[in-house]
């Protein structure tokens, strides 16, 4: 009787079954579970486990575009020749700039997004680990539209930085995301392996929802009016060339009318000179 390999024949322990169950966990000692959850791993090209980098995703990822408040504080310093462990949050960051400063670039990237299709999710990460500080992931609804977008923006500058945008493996952001962040306070702080993504008011995105369904409608509009005009130019020109077709027939009929007359009337003369001989 044929077993599986890798012991525990019935329950399949070695078997496909046992690998799909796996896949993605810590029991996998293969595939990087991070990874797999949030699409970076701290260890970078040096981790010991497989990074599964997807053809095709709903979710791309533009990699270290947003500006940290934190992150930025801490450059100022090293650019003045301070230890970045000199920057005090409290104190380096002014809140209610950063905050207004993060919803403008929120509202930048939302806008610019929808335009590739209908987003269901824009997360921005408020981490400060090196593999994932100013990271943005972006779920459309359809992989067509995630390829579109990574098309375009790969390679385009924002705020003076060349946009690095790969498809992400993360579908499902609640496995990706810091519960304890979410809850309100993460012992790990920033730099958590687990995302904490940016808090974003609801008022704003259904404004920015409407603004872009607003758009969507302007630009169908636009489009509509277009076909119209091109259908009325296209009957309009058919219209002058049936009339010049039917100018030239007309033109054509009275000249082979004129002929005929011309022929029936040299045929008279010849047939009246005929009957004026002398031989009559």
């Amino acid at each position: 009787m044929a077993t599986e390999r890798g012991g525990g024949g019935g329950s399949g322990g070695g078997g496909a079954r046992h690998l799909a169950r796996i896949h993605g966990t810590e029991e996998d000692r293969v595939n990087c579970p991070f990874f797999f959850k949030i699409g970076a791993c701290r260890h970078g090209d040096r981790c010991s486990r497989i990074h599964h980098r997807p053809a095709f995703s709903q979710t791309i990822l533009i990699k270290h575009v947003f500006r940290h408040p934190i992150r930025e504080a801490e450059l100022r310093a090293a650019a003045e020749g301070k230890g970045v462990d000199t920057v005090d949050p409290r104190r380096d960051v002014d809140r209610s700039k950063a905050q207004e400063d993060f919803l403008c670039f929120y509202e930048d990237f939302f806008m610019e997004l929808s335009k590739f299709g209908r987003i269901d999710s824009l997360s921005v990460c408020d981490n400060l680990g090196d593999h994932m500080v100013g990271h943005v992931y972006c779920k459309f609804f359809d992989e067509e539209q995630a390829a579109d977008a990574l098309n375009v923006l790969n390679g385009r500058y924002y705020d003076g930085r060349k946009m690095e945008v790969e498809f992400s493996p993360v579908t499902d952001f609640r496995e990706a995301r810091c519960r304890d962040y979410d809850e309100g306070g993460c012992t790990r702080g920033g730099f958590c392996n687990f995302m904490h993504v940016k808090p974003i008011p609801m008022a704003l995105i259904r404004s920015m929802e409407e603004d872009v369904e607003e758009e969507m409608r302007r630009e169908e509009y636009e489009r509509r009016e277009a076909r119209r005009r091109r259908d009325r130019r296209d009957r309009d020109r058919g219209d002058r060339d049936r009339d010049r077709g039917s100018s030239r027939r007309d033109r054509d009929r009275r000249e082979r009318k004129r002929s005929s007359r011309r022929s029936r009337s040299r045929s008279r003369s010849r047939s009246r000179s005929h009957s004026r001989s002398p031989n009559q």
